[in-house]
């Protein structure tokens, strides 16, 4: 299954047009399917040897690249959270925005405990059908924003090609917006400022940044122990630009080699206990 490019997104890109799997297909293969083989393990994602040739790019983002970096930014937060940051991976929120009926959406949400979060962070997929393998042209992030009170939330969109992916991202708050009862202002949804892509294959890319921006600001907020106040706008300005995402795929290369590497010693390491018991 495989996503292909909108007639939009072809334009804006140099480089022919690339495929990208659409968020509702599965996050891991089997190690032989399609020559791919399993590289990494992290958490609930399998990472295959081809989506290092993915982010060599150019080629669009898959939803396995988003939901382990999002993993990866969320895992510094374990024991140093009470829980008020959630980082989907991309199946969950489009899996939401496709289900049949409001008790399905209440029943699959549930765990989430959405309505206690300060702060969500939802990759969108604008696949309008889920049944079709090759649908779906677009990610861009939304974000449930309840930092000034669950009697305030707001849903964030920010999308690096203005507002393509603005009808998914309605879809996706209308969904989520009865999960949220001490909503007093009806949780209004917004564009938040977001740097426009230069090319047609990045807005992954822009996503994980983005995510990654947002959850310094986070970071930097709890420590200073902020009450309400300013919003992570002025941190996504500083930090999300075309240098800084160019340089996000070789930042992902080097952590995956890294924690390759990682339970590789790892596996030594307990291969050279065994051995001493012995």
């Amino acid at each position: 299954n495989h996503t292909t490019t909108s007639r939009r997104e072809e334009e804006a890109s140099p480089q022919p047009a690339c495929e990208m799997r659409p968020a509702g297909a599965a996050s891991a293969s089997t190690a032989g399917e399609d020559g791919n083989e399993r590289v990494l393990s992290y958490g609930d994602v399998v990472l295959l040897r081809s989506d290092l040739s993915i982010l060599r790019g150019p080629h669009f983002l898959n939803d396995r690249i988003i939901a382990f970096y999002l993993a990866h930014l969320s895992a510094a937060f374990e024991g140093d959270d009470d829980g008020d940051l959630l980082l989907l991976p991309p199946s969950i929120p489009y899996l939401l925005s496709n289900l049949p009926d409001p008790d399905s959406v209440a029943a699959v949400a549930e765990p989430l405990r959405l309505a206690s979060r300060s702060l969500v962070l939802l990759p969108v997929n604008d696949n309008p059908d889920a049944s079709v393998a090759e649908g779906g042209s677009h990610w861009t992030l939304l974000v449930l924003d309840a930092t000034n009170g669950a009697s305030r939330p707001r849903f964030v969109h920010h999308d690096s090609l203005g507002v393509l992916n603005s009808d998914a991202a309605r879809q996706l708050a209308a969904v989520l917006r009865p999960l949220l009862p001490g909503a007093a202002n009806g949780a209004p949804l917004v564009e938040g400022p977001t740097p426009m892509q230069a090319n047609g294959h990045d807005c992954g890319v822009y996503v994980i940044a983005l995510a990654r921006a947002i959850c310094n600001w986070w970071r930097d907020r709890r420590g200073q122990q902020q009450e309400g106040g300013a919003d992570w706008f002025d941190t996504v300005r500083k930090e999300v630009d075309a240098e800084s995402v160019k340089a996000m795929r070789a930042e992902l290369l080097h952590l995956i080699a890294r924690l390759i590497q990682d339970k590789e010693d790892e596996k030594k390491n307990k291969a050279g206990e065994g051995r001493k018991e012995d």
